[in-house]
């Protein structure tokens, strides 16, 4: 390695020293470019990467010499009396791009990174101790964010998230192996700009306990907890209140001893009775934990998980540990429990305490906490006469049983935090395991507990189960029976369970008839029966659901008519026609029951086994009115909230008149594009599934209706597939209806993703008959859209002569008509196809004239289409800077309007321009962007885009260009 007479910085504002002497880096843009070059740590930066650096919206025609103008000034500052277009030691050109010849000695950077490399070395070395100066050191490089002065790029970003990998890192070392005192400066200063980063702001915590600084530690809490209630309206996450939690406690001092625990406050709060100042004697309680499952298989995640948390808390006994599982009817949370109990049970040797409390018992009788105590002081050798009266009482005297005692509780099927509370040892060296069907909010708030959601059982660890309890014999005789079983049961470890029981018991049954058995929706929970409520799956459900206040229990039933993967509260709202605030402690309470899941925020679902019980109840229960009231109003909830969606993402027409929506129909509020583009985001598949459900149920009006507004999000986004299936069932629903209204349109949004996914002839076919119907309906507006889709289908098979004259006959059509918009996309699609005849400069005009139009109606999309135009005229004419040029700037519209499909299309075009201007690294950049859209939206074009990539890589591993790509 060569000794540098140059040394960069990029860890704080961008600057350089040749020796002594700071450099002169120049103007703003120079300094931009130089700052990429140096985060990419000797690897090329692109000519896009840099245009785009510059210019992340509208680059100018001369961006690409600007760049070169100041990568010549860089080089020239780097090493004086360079000689012209010399290429020089430090700043080298590659490819279609600009790479800086750096090491470890030049770059602060490449410095960081090798220190935070070794420290990771002697962690994975088992030589902690040395770790944390190593990452003092690196932190220590730093003077601000990445690129500071220069605009803020994802690229830069980035690096800043590495800084806070590193501290974390580094907190956790000093944690666990000392040096909180030397690490704290460095990470006092990282933390300072991530006041909002909770993990960093939960480590600092304890690192200033740990170094003596408690009140500052707290003080942390209380600055980081108000900065997100004012900045995000948000409550600290579970970590950084369990932090809190710890310095209040005084766990978090590795360095020094750690201080005694804190008086429990219920028990200081009660005094224990004269009659029994002198406890008897401790007895050791018999071990009382149910049978561990021998045929116990999966969850690995979570006890290892589990594992991993009583690992670290043996490492700070200093409080009693919780483990709270929750879960819903049947998932397997006692099971769990009990083989994690018994897994641990030898470290703790005074013995194992068990009770079932019956929170959502078939009874509805649940244990009280004063019956579960007098049962725990019994196991423990108090006699009945000794037990106090009070509850409280009761609770002291259980605690001063378990003083000082190593004593594993398990508390089964808990109903709420109240009723667990006085169960709760005060013993540091105590665990208590509990379960519920709710999440005990609770006790993680208040005593730190660790919360598990157990979920349902993968397909493979399903199988898994009911491979160990059956005739491995018996199975080899049909897998796909029992790939069939697994679906059915949907992961619920009680289902499988009964379905191996019944199996076993049934051995004359071959696997396919038991498949038969649950294939049918209608009698699928009878398959799941027993003679036993426990283990009979309408039995259990039925435990939590006669819970459920009366309101609660009818949106339940009528929840069961949603069949789209998830649900929002508008919908829910809509179902049960009821306001949404209501409907909110509604969904609450359902959630709390575990009878509906929120898997992303805001949007639940429910399992499948209970939507089958949900379906009986609301069938048994609910009147056909009362359900045809309730789909009635979730179809109106999404046909006008997906309206409204669709108005704001562009100015086009939608053929079909709404109506009024039922009483009772929650809307939602979409005040701006981007709202529409989430909204839609969000419900696209539940859209899909709302157009075949109406289909199905007779709701043959809506299901038409609906079909047809999602078709430009469908087109945007690339989901074609989905356009054509909704398409389809929407013009099924037509017919049905007999509507020739409906199918007319349904006929041509069929078209359209016909098109889209490259089956031209069969689009054509459609539109002739779309034609055929608005001709017979005597429509005259419809027909301006149908001549501009018989252009597009025409010119994509390369009949521009006839394209064009559909085009023009939608120009004066829309001309007529004053639509502005239509008047531009005509004119822009005729000077697409001039310019493929040949005829460059007229269809350049008619591309300009539509530019004018779209730019005064602030038409993102339309603007987006003539620089595409532009962008394929000049490729055509061999002007490739000035065709990437254009390139780009549609891009830039198409990304900033979330047209993803378009953004990937210009994407090929892009590389195929920088390509044909020698420009391969840029043209590869171009099209690996394009792939990665490409093969998300499952896109036919990704193929060949693929092969470009391909043939590209052969080329300039042989070093020539290739001949066509």
């Amino acid at each position: 390695m060569r000794t540098p007479d140059i040394k960069l910085s990029v860890l704080g504002p961008v600057r350089a020293w040749r020796g002594e002497t700071e450099i002169d880096l120049g103007p703003p843009q120079q300094r931009a470019i130089l700052a990429l070059l140096l985060v990419k740590a000797g690897q090329p930066a692109s000519m896009v990467e840099l245009i785009s650096l510059l210019w992340p919206h509208d680059p100018p025609v001369s961006a690409a010499n600007v760049i070169q103008r100041c990568v010549g000034a860089l080089r020239r500052a780097l090493e004086p009396g360079l000689a012209p277009r010399a290429n020089g030691r430090w700043l080298l050109r590659q490819g279609g791009g600009y790479r800086l010849a750096l090491d470890v000695a030049t770059l602060d950077l490449l410095q960081f990174r090798a220190l935070a490399r070794q420290a990771r070395t002697a962690l994975d070395g088992e030589r902690g101790a040395d770790a944390v100066p190593l990452y003092v050191q690196a932190l220590q490089l730093w003077r601000g964010q990445c690129a500071a002065g220069v605009e803020t790029d994802p690229v830069f970003t980035a690096i800043d998230q590495e800084r806070l990998t590193v501290a974390q890192e580094a907190a956790d070392s000093a944690l666990r192996f000392g040096g909180a005192r030397l690490l704290l400066p460095a990470l006092r200063q990282v933390a300072t700009g991530a006041l909002l980063d909770e993990p960093l702001q939960a480590r600092l915590m304890l690192v200033l306990a740990a170094a003596g600084y408690q009140a500052e530690a707290l003080g942390v809490y209380q600055t980081v907890a108000r900065q997100l209630a004012d900045e995000l309206g948000m409550d600290p996450t579970q970590e950084l209140r369990s932090a809190y939690q710890k310095v209040l406690r005084q766990q978090a001092t590795p360095d020094i001893p750690s201080a005694p625990p804190p008086p429990d406050e219920v028990g200081d709060a009660v005094e224990v009775p004269d009659e029994i100042d002198d406890p008897p004697a401790p007895v050791v309680p018999l071990a009382q934990l149910p049978a561990d499952l021998p045929t116990f298989t999966g969850r690995r995640d979570e006890l290892a998980r589990l594992s991993g948390l009583l690992d670290a808390a043996d490492r700070q006994p200093s409080a009693v540990r919780i483990v709270a599982i929750d879960g819903m009817a049947g998932i397997g949370k006692t099971t769990l429990a009990v083989h994690l109990a018994h897994q641990v049970a030898a470290d703790y040797p005074d013995g194992q305490l068990y009770l079932n409390l019956r929170g959502f018992d078939s009874s509805g009788s649940a244990m009280t906490a004063s019956e579960a105590l007098r049962i725990f002081l019994d196991a423990l050798g108090v006699g009945p006469q000794r037990i106090p009266a009070e509850p409280e009482a009761q609770a002291a005297l259980y605690r001063s049983m378990l003083h000082g005692r190593k004593v594993l509780v398990l508390l089964d099927n808990a109903r709420d935090v109240e009723q667990i509370r006085p169960l709760l040892p005060a013993s540091a060296g105590c665990l208590v395991i509990i379960t519920s069907r709710t999440q005990l909010t609770g006790l993680i708030t208040t005593h730190a507990a660790y919360p598990l959601t157990v979920e349902s059982f993968s397909a493979r660890d399903a199988r898994a189960t009911l491979t160990q309890r059956l005739d491995p014999y018996r199975l080899a005789d049909d897998n796909a029976a029992l790939d069939e079983i697994v679906e059915l049961c949907a992961g619920l470890p009680l289902a499988v369970a009964i379905v191996a029981a019944r199996a076993t018991v049934h051995y004359y049954l071959p696997i396919a008839a038991i498949a038969g058995e649950l294939r049918d929706a209608r009698t699928r929970l009878d398959a799941f029966s027993a003679n036993d409520p426990a283990t009979d799956i309408r039995a259990v459900f039925s435990w939590s659901y006669e819970l459920l206040s009366p309101p609660a229990a009818r949106l339940f039933r009528l929840l069961s008519l949603h069949a789209g993967p998830d649900m929002s509260i508008a919908a829910m709202a809509s179902l049960a026609g009821r306001p949404e605030a209501q409907t909110r402690r509604l969904v609450t309470e359902l959630t709390r029951a575990r009878l509906l899941s929120e898997g992303m925020p805001h949007r639940f679902s429910m399992h499948d086994l209970i939507r089958v019980y949900a379906e009986e109840l609301t069938a048994e229960l609910d009147t056909e009115a009362d359900r045809v009231s309730a789909r009635t109003r979730l179809f109106d909830c999404y046909l006008h909230t997906a309206y409204r969606a669709n108005s704001l993402l562009g100015p086009y027409f939608i053929p079909i008149d709404l109506g009024a929506p039922e009483p009772g129909v929650a809307m939602v509020d979409l005040p701006a594009k981007q709202h529409a583009m989430a909204w839609l985001a969000a419900e696209h598949q539940v859209l899909s599934a709302a157009v075949r459900q109406a289909m199905e149920c007779g709701f043959h009006r809506h299901a038409w209706r609906l079909s047809l507004i999602p078709q430009q999000f469908f087109q945007r986004q690339g989901y074609w597939h989905d356009w054509e299936s909704v398409a389809r069932t929407g013009l099924a629903a037509a017919i049905r209806a007999h509507d020739k209204n409906g199918q007319a349109h349904t006929r041509r949004s069929l078209a359209g993703a016909l098109h889209f996914l490259g089956r031209n002839d069969e689009a054509l076919t459609e539109l002739e008959s779309t034609h055929w119907l608005f001709a017979e309906l005597g429509y005259t507006t419809e027909h301006a859209y149908l001549h501009g889709n018989f252009g597009a289908v025409l010119a994509q098979q390369g009949r521009y002569e006839q394209a064009i004259e559909h085009y023009q006959q939608a120009l004066r059509l829309y001309s007529e008509m004053g639509d502005h918009n239509g008047q531009a996309a005509s004119l822009e699609r005729i000077g697409g196809c001039l310019t493929r005849l040949g005829s460059y400069q007229q269809g350049i005009d008619f591309i300009d004239e539509a530019m004018e139009i779209y730019r005064s109606l602030d038409n993102g999309i339309g603007q987006g289409d003539c620089w595409t135009a532009l962008g394929d005229t000049h490729h055509l004419l061999g002007e490739y800077h000035q065709a990437a040029d254009c390139h780009a700037r549609a891009i830039a519209f198409f990304k900033e309007n979330g047209d993803r499909t378009y953004e990937a299309q210009v994407l090929v075009a892009l590389g195929d321009s920088w390509l044909a201007a020698d420009y391969e690294t840029a043209a590869g950049e171009a099209w690996e962007r394009a792939l990665a859209i490409l093969d998300e939206l499952r896109l036919p074009l990704a193929n060949p885009v693929r092969t470009r990539l391909v043939r590209l890589h052969e080329a300039m591993t042989a070093d020539r260009l290739p001949s066509s790509v």
